[in-house]
Parts: C-alpha cells; sequence; structure tokens
C-alpha cells in the first residue's frame, strides 16, 4: 500500500469497510438519539444511506476503479438512498466530499482534506436552519483541523486518524452547544455515525477486516407502490419502464434531449442525471426502443418493466373512469386504516414510512414519476421526512413538486382537508402549509433509553 495516496480499488475498500462498521455499530448510535424525542432512529437511516453506497459502489467495473468514478457512484447511491434527516445530511457531505475527487485517478492526503472540506459546504448548504451541536459542527471542526495539520510528509492514514482525533474532540463538545444532549446526558448520535464512517474507512485503508453484518444489497429496494387506475382500459400506456444507465465516459448526457425522446414514445417522464448515472422513467408502450435508446448513454442496470394493465385489472373494482387531474397529491403513511383514510381524502398515492421508517429519496421520485401529474403535493408527515422529500422536489425536473411540511399524521390530515381541487396549486399548498398549525396532536413512540426532557422523565 503507498502511504501517500489511494487508487480507485482502495477507495472502494474504504467505503465498503465503512458500511460494515456502521452496520455494526448503528444500534449503539440509535441508543444516543434523543433529539428531538429518543426514538432510535439516527443510526439505522444513515446505515440504510450507506447501504446504498454499497451496492452502488460494488457494481462498478473493476476496469472503470477510478476515484472518481468510485466517488461518483458514492454520491449518487447516497442521494438516492437517502433515509432521514441524518441520512439526507449524511448524503450531502458525501455528495460534497464527491465533488472534489471528480475526474481523479487517486486520492491524496491533500485532496482527502478537501474532499472532507467539500462535504461540510454542502452539508450547510442543504440544511434550511442549521443547528450547531449536531453532525454539522463535527465535520466542520474535524474538516478545518486536517487541513489545519496536514503537511507535505502526511499520509493518507494520518489525514483520517486527524480528523478523527477532533472528530472525537468536537463530539464530546457537543452537549455542551445543545443543551437538550446535555439534559439527557448524550453526544449526537448523527456526529456519532459519521466518526463510525470515518473509523470504517480507516480501517478498510489499513486493510482491517470488519465483520460484514449486513451485505451491501440489503435494506435497498426501489419503490413498490402500484400504479392505481380505476379502468384498465383507460391506460394508454402499457408498460412502466424503469432503468439506471452508467453513461459512457464518451458521452455527455442531455437530460432535455433524453426527455424530448421519451415523451415521443411515452408518458410520466422523469430523468434524473447525476455525475456518470442517469436514471430514466417512463410509461410506454414500447420498452424495447426506451432499451435501445438508454444503450446509446451507456450500459443498462436495475432494469424493471411493469404492466400497468395486468396490475390494473387484478385491483380493478369499478369500471368509471378516472378523470386526469392537474394536480396529484403524494402521502407518507403507515398501516392500512390510516393508508384508507388519506386515499378516501383525495390523495393519489401512498409511500409507506412513518416513524422509525423513514422512506429514501428514491422512493419519492419514483413515486413522483408513477402518479404522472404535471403539479405534485408531498405530505412527509414526520419532521425526519420533510428534508428527503425536499431534496426530491429540487431533483424532479418534470413536475412542479411542492412539500407541505407535515410533521406528523394529524397535521396531514389537517392539511388535506383545506385542499380544494378547484384552486389553484400555489394557493392550495398556501392554505394546506396554513393548517398545519391549526391542530394539536400528541404522539406515542418507544424511547430507546431513559431521558430526561424540559424536565419530564422519560423511561
Amino acid at each position: 500500500m503507498d502511504k501517500y495516496q489511494a487508487n480507485g480499488q482502495m477507495l472502494k475498500q474504504m467505503f465498503l469497510a465503512a458500511v460494515n462498521k456502521l452496520n455494526a455499530e448503528k444500534a449503539s448510535v440509535d441508543s444516543l438519539n434523543v433529539f428531538p424525542v429518543p426514538d432510535g432512529d439516527t443510526g439505522t437511516n444513515m446505515s440504510l444511506t450507506l447501504n446504498s453506497v454499497g451496492k452502488f459502489i460494488s457494481r462498478i467495473d473493476e476496469s472503470k476503479l477510478t476515484v472518481g468514478k468510485v466517488a461518483s457512484e458514492m454520491a449518487y447511491g447516497a442521494l438516492m438512498g437517502a433515509r432521514g434527516n441524518s441520512g439526507v445530511i449524511l448524503s450531502q457531505i458525501l455528495g460534497g466530499f464527491s465533488k472534489a475527487l471528480a475526474h481523479e485517478e487517486v486520492l491524496t492526503p491533500k485532496l482527502l482534506a478537501a474532499a472532507f472540506s467539500g462535504g461540510v459546504e454542502a452539508a450547510y448548504k442543504a440544511v434550511v436552519k442549521p443547528m450547531e451541536g449536531t453532525i454539522l459542527t463535527v465535520a466542520r471542526e474535524a474538516g478545518a483541523y486536517l487541513n489545519e495539520k496536514l503537511t507535505n510528509e502526511s499520509t493518507l492514514e494520518d489525514g483520517l486518524r486527524l480528523y478523527l482525533e477532533e472528530g472525537y474532540r468536537s463530539l464530546a463538545r457537543t452537549p455542551e452547544i445543545l443543551p437538550v444532549l446535555k439534559q439527557a446526558g448524550v453526544v449526537d448520535a448523527g456526529a456519532k455515525g459519521l466518526l463510525i464512517m470515518v473509523e470504517g474507512m480507516l480501517s478498510g485503508l489499513l486493510g482491517e477486516s470488519i465483520e460484514t453484518i449486513a451485505t451491501v444489497e440489503e435494506n435497498f429496494s426501489m419503490a413498490t407502490d402500484e400504479h392505481y387506475f380505476a379502468n384498465p382500459d383507460d391506460i394508454v400506456f402499457q408498460y412502466c419502464t424503469e432503468l439506471i444507465i452508467r453513461n459512457k465516459s464518451s458521452v455527455t448526457v442531455d437530460v432535455s434531449a433524453v426527455k424530448a425522446y421519451l415523451t415521443e414514445v411515452g408518458d410520466s417522464v422523469l430523468v434524473v442525471s447525476t455525475n456518470d448515472v442517469t436514471k430514466i422513467h417512463v410509461h410506454t408502450n414500447n420498452p424495447g426502443k426506451v432499451l435501445e435508446y438508454g444503450i446509446t448513454i451507456g450500459d443498462l442496470n436495475d432494469v424493471k418493466i411493469e404492466n400497468m394493465k395486468a396490475q390494473a385489472q387484478a385491483n380493478f373494482v369499478s369500471t368509471e373512469p378516472v378523470v386526469p387531474k392537474e394536480t396529484a397529491i403524494i402521502v407518507v403513511s403507515a398501516g392500512e386504516g390510516l393508508n384508507e383514510i388519506f386515499k378516501s381524502m383525495g390523495a393519489d398515492m401512498i409511500i409507506t414510512g412513518g416513524q422509525t421508517m423513514n422512506p429514501s429519496t428514491e422512493e419519492f421520485i419514483d413515486a413522483i414519476g408513477k402518479v404522472n401529474a404535471k403539479k405534485i403535493i408531498l405530505l412527509p408527515n414526520n419532521k425526519n421526512i420533510i428534508l428527503t422529500a425536499e431534496q426530491a422536489a429540487k431533483l424532479t425536473e418534470d413536475a412542479q413538486v411542492f412539500v407541505v411540511p407535515s410533521r406528523t399524521i394529524v397535521q396531514g390530515i389537517s392539511a388535506l382537508m383545506a385542499y380544494n381541487g378547484e384552486n389553484e396549486v400555489e394557493h392550495n399548498v398556501q392554505k394546506m402549509t396554513q393548517a398545519l398549525s391549526q391542530v394539536v396532536s400528541g404522539e406515542l413512540t418507544y424511547a430507546v433509553r431513559d431521558a430526561n426532557l424540559d424536565g419530564h422523565t422519560i423511561k
């Protein structure tokens, strides 16, 4: 091993070790999760986000294993797999990290420092109101210390150890910055998860083995929402076609041109292109044409073709055609009873999720593509899902997507009661958002540890 640089294979090894390390210790991170309530899902969400990273980097052709390629796949995997606030922030850190390594053949200590700094910048930009005493503070202080102490003689191992050295000092200070942590007697869970990830990277660099707790394929899935039609005969384009394309190095993807072509052969078009990866969703009567077109861009992966007429026939209960909507509403909910309530109030699609079960960015993007509407309203119905919904909205170009920041199921119901299909979507979003403050609700969740919050003892 060269002490001063790492190639693509080594960087891949470092991040796969990070995946295993966080999977092995996610329970300990969950146990620290007391902000805003001790519901214990920070470690789980961060590990699921990293599992997605592992899935994508594991698929890279061995002949293309440059540092830049690994970084690109890492960023895309984190973006698509991000769950919960902690997972979204981690995905932004890894996205900024990857930009510093774009087009690089090898990783050097100085590039490592630049990558960590880029991650901090991206994460702070992604959060509307950055909260100090959290993962953001630790990432910023550890990155600044690394840049300050790094010398021309420093090795990659030195760089990671410097980051961890200051990172753990910063972590120990988080209770002094964020009173709720001090009250509960813990450090910030998200920051701890970040440092465990970097510890895994160091182990991977040194060739130390970490027991594989979960495969990189585990816990990573595409959204499984079915397509809803009242009458199978209403379906114009029969096959829901989805695929991920690893772009050819010689091809510059023109997203507008891809959309224009797909619009010629179908509808419900969604195209997301990040770095070296392009994801396509389209409803079409000729999936073969879509696949042939995709091959001109790069290598096809994760091809999924569903016969929507067969799906609709299986679920068909009414002969009355559904009038296409200008605006669709996507709701996050869990449980048959709640799902039926939301559907009866006008929800067009349900994404399964909620407390300690946060859907990923990719699940939102897939649902957005499947409702086939020009304007879409998202109701996350959980504080820890709002940031993920907002990230999916930013990545969507084929429809206007609005997030009504509902923090509870009851707020989601209140928002739907304020919706009027005859009003413009902007007016509806305003009214639905206002409705959130007009309801007071309580919620029960499992505490993963004893805690004292705001003068109340939690067992």
